[in-house]
């Protein structure tokens, strides 16, 4: 496999805090292909081309996870010429870039039920997985055929079959039993293309998140995109619930 050589980064700007987990609805690419007269399929491939300058990036600011949003369990609905190119596009990155990730210490991790996913892919997943487990990079999530709720209420399913009493039902007991046990919650939550909700993405884990919204279409964001993201999460104020110094809240 011929790797292009990375483009030289900007110059990275001072930031006093840094979000230890970053989630982000890559939302747009259909918009931004209509936008050029091209196909949702463009879009969608432009969107997947986007995907590793963001890594990059975020790495390159020493952020320690990030969970990508690439496809929903309410994306069954979409039509189904969409649907297959959006699942063998997710193939096609792990079998362009899986190699040259794991060089750049990029671990790699899926969220999500795989029961929906045709075998070749999650073969795929699975080898990026075990290919990368042991890197001590950047995490990198791959929220595939993920919803919030459902993971929640596996996580009950699980609290119910581990024979937990109600007394025993915590919020660490729950969250012992999410996908992502172990990480810490979101912290800065990014969403592309202009819309403001969070579409059943990381709902238990974004309890305390900060929200950054961008008009640009995925395809479009950038080592510049982080950058004023990451500056944003840094001028911010984090209450956590607790009354203000001014006593305003």
């Amino acid at each position: 496999m011929v790797v292009n050589p990375a483009p030289v980064s900007p110059p990275l700007p001072a930031l006093a805090v840094k979000p230890q987990h970053v989630a982000i609805i890559m939302d747009g690419n259909g918009r931004w292909a209509q936008s050029r007269g091209l196909s949702r399929s463009d879009g969608h491939r432009a969107g997947a081309d986007a995907i590793r300058p963001v890594i990059r990036r975020f790495g390159e600011h020493g952020v320690p996870v990030i969970t990508l949003f690439g496809f929903s369990t309410e994306n069954w609905g979409r039509p189904r010429t969409e649907i297959e190119t959006i699942l063998k596009l997710g193939a096609e990155f792990i079998d362009s870039h899986l190699d040259e990730l794991s060089e750049n210490g990029v671990r790699v991790a899926h969220l999500g039920g795989t029961d929906r996913l045709p075998i070749w892919l999650r073969r795929r997943v699975k080898k990026a997985v075990e290919a990368t487990a042991h890197n001590d990079g950047i995490l990198v999530n791959l929220a595939f055929n993920y919803g919030g709720r459902d993971e929640i209420l596996d996580a009950v399913r699980q609290m119910i079959a581990d024979g937990l009493t109600p007394s025993d039902v915590t919020p660490e007991a729950l969250e012992a039993r999410l996908t992502t046990a172990g990480l810490p919650d979101v912290d800065l939550l990014i969403r592309t293309g202009g819309e403001q909700r969070v579409s059943n993405f990381l709902v238990w884990q974004s309890t305390y998140a900060e929200y950054h919204f961008t008009e640009k279409y995925w395809p479009d964001f950038d080592a510049d995109e982080v950058d004023a993201a990451l500056v944003e999460f840094a001028r911010r104020q984090r209450r956590f619930g607790l009354v203000p110094s001014d006593g305003v809240e």
